[in-house]
């Protein structure tokens, strides 16, 4: 009986050692098999996170200047100065107010003025206490003012793409409070005085 009941017992033993390697090998397979899908995912590239790259670190300045030439404000997004936005919608505003404002007094004593010297009878008349002289000054003073919001208008848009552009820059610029700046006496190769100044780390 007792010899029996050992044979029991060795038999089971010799069962689960036959059992555990099975299942320890059992337990790695998967984990073998997802080593390659790792290696795989790592070499796959990274998916951008947008078409424009928003989410850098550090702007490249040719970016950020190209983002505001294509539409104004968007390379102030892409600087991450939200602000600035703003400021950029609001000038782009008053820009376009300004132009429809002067471009419709501009056609209507434009319209008057041509209306005065057609020597067309039937032609109404809306400006009956003007003189012509007068309705020639009130259309070349609004053309003026077109020609003025042009000019402002295209100054906005150069200056939000320079800001954007040296707003990216100085995100790369080293502001460390160990530099200095110092002048000192220059003689170049004929002698001639002059100052050189340096900039250098302390």
């Amino acid at each position: 009986m007792i010899i029996k009941q050992f044979r029991i017992c060795i038999y089971i033993v010799a069962c689960l050692l036959f059992i555990m390697p099975v299942q320890l090998l059992a337990q790695e397979t998967p984990e073998e098999s997802e080593k390659p899908e790792t290696n795989e995912k790592s070499k796959l590239p990274p998916f951008p996170d947008s078409i424009f790259k928003f989410n850098v670190k550090i702007p490249v300045a040719k970016r950020a200047g190209l983002y505001s030439a294509l539409l104004p404000g968007l390379g102030q997004v892409y600087n991450k100065q939200y602000w600035k936005l703003g400021v950029v919608v609001g000038a782009a505003g008053a820009v376009t107010g300004f132009m429809i404002f002067n471009t419709k007094q501009y056609n209507i004593y434009q319209q008057a003025y041509l209306g005065r010297i057609d020597n067309d009878p039937t032609t109404t008349d809306t400006f009956v206490n003007y003189q012509t002289s007068d309705i020639d000054l009130l259309r070349k003073t609004y053309r003026k003012y077109m020609e003025y919001t042009v000019i402002a208008g295209t100054l906005c848009y150069l200056i939000n793409i320079l800001d954007a552009f040296t707003s990216a820059h100085l995100k790369t610029f080293d502001m460390n409070k160990n530099i200095s700046l110092h002048a000192s006496p220059y003689f170049d190769n004929r002698r001639q005085a002059g100052i050189k100044i340096v900039v250098a780390k302390k």
